[in-house]
C-alpha cells in the first residue's frame, strides 16, 4: 500500500499543473505553429538580405540591418528543422530536436546582441549627433557583428561540447541507431550558461533597449517639431523666391535656395530612427515571455525540467519560442513601411520578375 502511495506521489510530482497528455497536445501545436512562423520568416529574411545587398552596403546602419537579417535567417532555418524533426521523429531518439533547439538558443544570443547594438548606436547618434556622427561606421558595425557571432559561440560551446550522438542498440526498435547522450557535467555547465543567456542577458538588454527607445522617441518628437518649423520657413522662402525672381532674376533665387533647410536628409534620418524604434519595440514585447519564464524558474525551483512543473515549464517555453520566431520574421514589414529605398528596390524586383515571366 505504501508503494502505491509513493507511486501516486511521484506521478503527481512529475505531472504538476499540466499532464503528459496535455503537454503532448501543446507540443504538437507548438511544432506546427513554430514551423509555419519559421518558414514565413525564412522567406521574409531572404527577401531582406537580397534587397539590402542590391541596395548596396554603404553604411553602418545597412550592415546592422543586414547582419540582423542573416542571424534571424539562421535562427529560423533551425526552427524549420526542429519542426521537421519533431514530425518525423515523434518518439526516441530526440537527438536532432535537442541539437536544433540548442542551435536556436545560440543564434538567438546574436540576435539579442545585434538588436541592442542597433538601439544603442542610433540613440547615441540622435542624442549626441556631433560626437557620434562618424563613430558607427560600416567597418565598425561589421567588426561588432563578427564579435557578437563568435561571442555567442564561445558562450554556448561548453553545452554543445558536453553532448553528442552515438550509435546504440535500441531494444524497442530492435536495431542499432543514433541516440543522443549528455555528459554528467552537462547539467552543471547548463546552469551557468542558462543564468547568463536566459536571465542576465535578456534582463540587461531589455533595460538598455527601453532606455534607448525613450531617447529615440524624444528625438522623433523633436524632429517632428523641427520639420514643421522648417516647412513654414520653406514656404516663406518660396514666396520670397517667387517675388525676387520677378525682380532680380535667377541668381538671387539660387542664393535664397542655398539657405533652404535640407529636409530630405532630415527625413532620411527620421525614417532610420523609426525603423530602429519599431525593431526595438518588437524585441521588447517578444522578450517579455522569456523574462517571465526565467524569473519564474528562479523564484520556484520546481518550475524547471525534471521537477514538479516540468510539463508546464516545457509547454510555456514551446509557446514562448513563437514570440522569438515572430520577432525574427516581421522586420521585412518595418523596412517596407519606413524605408523608401528598400520599398523601391523591392518593387523593382517585382517588375523585373514580371517582365522575365512575360
Amino acid at each position: 500500500m505504501a508503494t502505491t502511495g509513493n507511486l501516486t506521489t511521484q506521478l503527481f510530482i512529475l505531472r504538476g499543473l499540466v499532464t503528459r497528455e496535455q503537454y503532448i497536445l501543446i507540443l504538437e501545436y507548438a511544432a506546427e505553429m513554430g514551423t509555419v512562423l519559421s518558414l514565413l520568416g525564412v522567406i521574409s529574411n531572404i527577401i531582406i538580405i537580397r534587397t539590402f545587398v542590391t541596395m548596396g552596403i554603404n553604411d553602418g546602419v545597412i550592415v546592422s540591418f543586414l547582419s540582423l537579417a542573416v542571424f534571424d535567417l539562421f535562427y529560423l532555418i533551425a526552427g524549420v528543422s526542429l519542426g521537421i524533426t519533431i514530425f518525423i521523429l515523434p518518439i526516441q531518439p530526440f537527438g536532432l530536436s535537442i541539437y536544433f533547439t540548442n542551435i536556436m538558443i545560440l543564434v538567438n544570443v546574436t540576435n539579442v546582441l545585434a538588436t541592442t547594438y542597433l538601439a544603442v548606436a542610433r540613440s547615441m547618434c540622435v542624442a549626441r549627433p556631433l560626437q557620434f556622427k562618424n563613430t558607427f561606421t560600416r567597418e565598425r558595425a561589421t567588426m561588432f557583428m563578427i564579435i557578437f557571432a563568435f561571442s555567442s559561440i564561445a558562450i554556448y560551446s561548453p553545452i554543445l561540447a558536453n553532448m553528442g550522438m552515438s550509435v546504440k542498440f535500441d531494444k524497442q526498435a530492435n536495431r542499432s541507431r543514433s541516440v543522443w547522450w549528455g555528459s554528467p557535467s552537462r547539467e552543471a555547465v547548463k546552469e551557468v550558461v542558462w543564468l547568463l543567456i536566459e536571465v542576465i542577458l535578456p534582463l540587461i538588454t531589455q533595460v538598455i533597449i527601453i532606455i534607448c527607445v525613450f531617447i529615440m522617441t524624444a528625438s522623433l518628437r523633436a524632429s517632428s517639431r523641427f520639420r514643421q518649423a522648417s516647412l513654414a520657413v520653406s514656404g516663406k522662402v518660396t514666396q520670397e523666391a517667387t517675388k525676387t525672381e520677378n525682380n532680380l532674376g535667377k541668381e538671387a533665387v539660387n542664393n535664397l535656395n542655398t539657405h533652404t533647410i535640407p529636409l530630405k536628409r532630415i527625413n532620411k534620418e527620421v525614417r532610420v530612427v523609426q525603423q530602429v524604434v519599431l525593431i526595438s519595440v518588437v524585441y521588447i514585447v517578444c522578450n517579455i515571455p522569456k523574462l517571465l519564464i526565467s524569473l519564474g524558474s528562479m523564484c520556484e525551483p520546481n518550475f524547471t525540467i525534471g521537477r514538479r512543473y516540468t510539463y508546464l515549464y516545457m509547454s510555456l517555453n514551446g509557446i514562448r519560442t513563437h514570440f522569438e520566431q515572430l520577432n525574427s520574421a516581421v522586420n521585412v514589414l518595418i523596412y517596407y513601411k519606413y524605408n523608401t529605398k528598400f520599398r523601391a528596390t523591392l518593387f523593382a524586383f517585382g517588375r523585373k520578375s514580371q517582365l522575365n515571366h512575360n
